[in-house]
């Protein structure tokens, strides 16, 4: 999914606006984060019932994972659900499955470990694993669909093995296998949208009750093949005001706080709290249509729209210094094909004038600003210091604010910019190719139209060794920063905050909640 909807919480403290570009640098002065909080705190259970209640932003409405609407949904659905791979640490590795193998870049192998059950009997088996991939295939409302529709056909070997063969090359199916939630057939077929408010999976946690859009009980799986998680029981709240969500932690009615605005971060640590900060999967970016005929056909001037802008600054005075430099690329240090020699271009105006001198625009020129409206972390403020920056080297820019869904169908229907504010999820899948994609020559989107961009993505296909895949993405990685396709800014931050009392919560880039080793103390 490189769209995802990110709730915008009705009300929220926000920046001032950042209406010129001396206003922005002197905004970006500021503390840095800080990891962590005062002590104390009783917290909204106790050590001996090893309870957890967590403030939520966002409950999913459906438990069907064929009806995912947003990566916020993956964050419930892996308590409950397996999936055959996981990426969490950044490339493929087993997970319900035993192993896989490449026999070729078109046709895997997938075995699947013994005696796993779901939690109403039936077996995690080839013929589970089957038609839950054959369902999603089915079904071409299926959002996460265009993952695997690359699947021609699947053959069961025995009853814990299964072939994968593949229409065109695909050397990251492993990691396409990591969104595809394993559902019990016998429970699905009988049981019509039976998933959508009665899940069975064979996750670490089973469903107790559930609320659509408001409130998720969890007790243990312990039948669970992997880690028995040591609560009893955890609650998953709706609490989509951020003020409300943060003195709902402060008085005790909830242990954990699921993302956190920097703007509270001084009000959880003097409140006795911890703060966490972690990677965020989600970067801001700009992007450049170059498919029609405007002057960011020119890469001198895609490169001179880069050199104007303080990334450095803005991500200080965006994120209150809690966001994460992007190195010039789209994805974080963790993903496969992260290019770890790559830089920012410098913040250099004299640099940016130069350019458009050079590609024939020393009196200026005019460009039209996509960004949305809610859509993304503080996109308005964004747009706003971003317009800003390019009028200083001679950039008129035309704002065109709107709102989130009209910004969506515009993006969709290729007719939006030629500059576009556009926030790309990255985790979980942890592999730059997912991202990149989108500047194929047949993307809906029409991006760019590069051949050797194509032959470069293909070719990686044809690589099933993730070590090689990831080292040929680093070149594909640098060929992107040097065409100027894109100017990354920051990845957004990743902020949680909890009680003392609690530990072993682990919080991923991918917004995911790990909760195996959690307790209360």
């Amino acid at each position: 999914m490189h769209l995802p909807h990110v709730r915008r919480p009705k009300t929220r403290p926000v920046l001032a606006v950042l209406a010129t570009v001396v206003a922005l640098v002197a905004a970006a002065c500021g503390a840095g984060p800080d990891s962590s909080g005062g002590g104390g705190g009783s917290g909204g259970g106790s050590a001996k019932d090893q309870s957890l209640t967590i403030g939520m932003d966002y409950v999913t409405q459906n438990y069907d994972p064929i009806s995912a609407t947003a990566t916020a949904d993956y964050t419930y659905w892996r308590f409950v659900y397996d999936t055959l791979v996981s990426t969490d640490d950044g490339t493929p590795k087993p997970w319900a499955a035993e192993s896989f193998t490449a026999i070729d870049a078109q046709h895997w192998r997938f075995k699947l470990r013994k005696g796993i059950k779901f939690t109403n009997g039936e077996p995690l088996d080839a013929e589970a694993v089957r038609y839950t991939f054959q369902r999603a295939l089915d079904d071409k409302k299926t959002p996460w669909r265009v993952r695997i529709e690359a699947l021609q056909r699947m053959e069961i070997v025995d009853p814990l093995t299964i072939d994968f063969y593949l229409s065109t090359p695909v050397g990251n199916w492993p990691t396409r296998t990591s969104v595809v939630w394993l559902v019990p057939p016998k429970y699905t077929q009988e049981n019509a949208n039976a998933l959508v408010t009665k899940p069975i999976g064979t996750g670490p946690f089973k469903v107790d009750s559930f609320s659509p859009g408001e409130d998720v009980k969890l007790s243990p799986n312990k039948d669970f093949w992997g880690t028995v998680p040591k609560l009893t029981s955890v609650e998953l709240r709706s609490i989509p005001e951020d003020s409300t969500r943060i003195s709902a932690l402060l008085a005790g009615d909830v242990d954990v706080a699921y993302r956190v605005l920097p703007d509270f971060a001084d009000q959880v640590k003097s409140g006795g709290k911890k703060l966490v900060s972690v990677p965020s999967g989600q970067s801001a970016n700009i992007f450049f249509q170059t498919t029609t005929d405007t002057p960011l056909k020119d890469k001198r001037v895609r490169q001179a729209i880069d050199y104007a802008i303080d990334k450095n600054a803005l991500r200080k005075s965006i994120t209150q210094s809690y966001g994460t430099d992007l190195a010039g690329q789209l994805v974080g240090k963790k993903s496969v094909g992260y290019n770890a020699d790559l830089k920012d271009r410098p913040y250099d105006p004299d640099k940016a004038k130069q350019l458009l001198k050079e590609a024939g625009y020393g009196n200026g020129l005019t460009l039209a600003f996509d960004y949305s409206l809610g859509r993304y972390f503080r996109d308005k403020e964004v747009g706003q210091a971003v317009s800003g920056y390019l009028q200083a080297v001679g950039i008129t820019v035309k704002q065109n604010p709107m709102e989130g869904g009209a910004w969506l169908d515009r993006l969709y229907s290729g007719s939006w910019g030629p500059i576009n504010y556009w926030s790309i999820q990255d985790a979980p899948a942890y592999d730059v190719s997912w991202t990149l994609e989108i500047f194929r020559s047949n993307n809906i989107r029409k991006i760019d139209a590069d051949p050797k961009l194509d032959q470069m993505l293909d070719k990686s296909f044809t690589i099933t060794d993730t070590k090689q895949r990831g080292e040929y993405l680093a070149q594909l990685s640098k060929y992107a920063q040097d065409q100027a396709y894109f100017v990354p800014f920051h990845a957004d931050p990743g902020l949680y905050a909890m009680d003392p009392s609690v530990q072993g919560v682990q919080f991923l880039p991918s917004t995911y909640i790990n909760l195996f080793d959690a307790k209360r103390v």
